[in-house]
C-alpha cells in the first residue's frame, strides 16, 4: 500500500504527461492559432493541477502526514492504466495528427479515471478547498473541449460523450456549492 505522499507523487507524474502531451499538441497545431492557443491553455491548466497536487503534498509534509493511503481513495489499477493510455497517446502524437483525432485523445484522457483519482486524493486529505477549485477548472476545460469538439469535429457522438462528461463535473461542483 501506498503513502499518501507515494500516491499525490505518482499523480502528478500523470499530470505531468498530460501536460506535455497538450504542450506538443499546442505545437503540431501551430498553424491554427485558436486551436494552438486551446491546447497551450490545456497544458497550462494540468500544469495547475500539478501545482495544487504539489501544494497538499508540501503541506502534509510540514504536518508530518505519512498515513498509508486507502485502497478506496487511490485505485493503483486505474493509474496503471491512466499511464498506460498516456503512453499510448504520447506515441501517437509523434506523428502527424489530425485536429478530430487530437481532441478525440483528450476526451480518452479526461474520461479516464485519472481526474476521478486527483479528486479523491484531494478530498482524502482534507484539502476541499482545493478540490473545489480543481472541480471549477475541470469543468471550465471540459467545457472549452466540448467548444473545440463542436467547432471543429462532425462527429456527434464525441461531442454527446464531452457534454455528458461536463455535466457529471459540474454536478459534483453544484454539490460542493451547496454544502
Amino acid at each position: 500500500m501506498h503513502t499518501v505522499i507515494d500516491a499525490l507523487r505518482e499523480t502528478v507524474a500523470l499530470e505531468r504527461q498530460t501536460m506535455a502531451l497538450y504542450a506538443r499538441f499546442s505545437e503540431c497545431f501551430a498553424s491554427d492559432r485558436k486551436m494552438s492557443e486551446f491546447w497551450f491553455e490545456m497544458a497550462r491548466d494540468e500544469a495547475r493541477h500539478v501545482g495544487a497536487l504539489e501544494l497538499v503534498e508540501t503541506m502534509l509534509q510540514l504536518r508530518g502526514v505519512s498515513d498509508r493511503v486507502d485502497p478506496s481513495v487511490f485505485d493503483q489499477s486505474a493509474v496503471t492504466r491512466s499511464r498506460k493510455l498516456l503512453e499510448k497517446a504520447a506515441n501517437e502524437s509523434k506523428a502527424a495528427l489530425s485536429i478530430q483525432r487530437a481532441l478525440e485523445i483528450a476526451l480518452e484522457i479526461e474520461e479516464s479515471e485519472l481526474e476521478d483519482v486527483v479528486g479523491s486524493l484531494l478530498r482524502s486529505v482534507k484539502q476541499g478547498g482545493e478540490y473545489a477549485r480543481f472541480q471549477r477548472l475541470l469543468v471550465h476545460d471540459l467545457g472549452n473541449l466540448s467548444y473545440m469538439i463542436e467547432r471543429y469535429c462532425d462527429n456527434p457522438e464525441l461531442l454527446q460523450r464531452c457534454d455528458a462528461l461536463v455535466n457529471r463535473h459540474a454536478e459534483a461542483l453544484s454539490g460542493l456549492v451547496q454544502q
